[in-house]
């Protein structure tokens, strides 16, 4: 969807058209909120800053362009391009600036995590606050934790980002496993004990019992791991 709001507005008469300042401000403002995540819509606050004038332009009728084709966030402090058209030509362009508040539920830690712990109900809570300088990976449900824990120590009454998590390990450490190995249509198993943690998917370095031989092996689910030889 393009990054763009056109408003248009046909005037009957006159040969001058003269673009309201509530105009182009519920243009701005409409750009913006058709542009947040539906969550955020309802108690979202627009500050406009700085003073804008009414603008005229040549011609029967007008057009307002808001925005730009890149999308970027729109929160905290913002400038978006406004063009205005008419006559077939962009006759003025301006520059608004505004501030973006946006309001919603944000997890915390209710006591301080320690690294590697799973997150219950328990250890977090949720509360409604103002994301507007937020990090940008704020977790905003439960759904997002499942199967994750702590990547570093989170504070009491932090907020929990994506940053601050990692994928709870499928195998961990100095865990025993089965070594897949497959050449071609030969396929062996073999015992081997894992030197890292690894998730469904990562690669990691286990060690085959009664050996010091090391080789590097995929994940593919809790007890085992797979590589293919050449």
């Amino acid at each position: 969807m393009s990054g763009i709001l056109s408003i248009i507005a046909f005037l009957l008469f006159g040969q001058t058209s003269v673009v309201g300042v509530d105009v182009i401000k519920n243009s701005v403002r409409q750009y913006v909120i058709s542009r947040l995540d539906s969550t955020m819509r309802k108690d979202a606050i627009i500050e406009f800053r700085g003073t804008l004038e009414p603008v005229s332009v040549m011609g029967h009728g007008y057009s307002l362009r808001v925005g730009q084709e890149e999308e970027k966030i729109l929160r905290g402090f913002v400038t978006l391009p406004v063009e205005i058209e008419s006559e077939g030509k962009v006759q003025r362009q301006l520059i608004v600036s505004l501030k973006v508040r946006l309001f919603g539920e944000a997890l915390f830690a209710d006591r301080q995590l320690e690294r590697h712990v799973t997150l219950t109900d328990e250890n977090i809570g949720t509360r409604y606050v103002e994301m507007t300088s937020m990090p940008d990976d704020v977790i905003t449900s439960k759904e997002d934790l499942i199967g994750k824990r702590t990547s570093r120590i989170v504070g009491a009454g932090s907020v929990l980002s994506e940053s601050s998590l990692e994928l709870i390990p499928l195998i961990f450490r100095d865990e025993p496993v089965v070594l897949l190995v497959r050449y071609g249509h030969v396929r062996l198993s073999i015992k081997a004990i894992a030197r890292e943690d690894g998730v469904f998917g990562s690669t990691i370095e286990v060690q085959k019992v009664d050996s010091h031989e090391r080789i590097e092996a995929i994940v593919i689910d809790e007890h085992t791991v797979q590589v293919t030889a050449e």
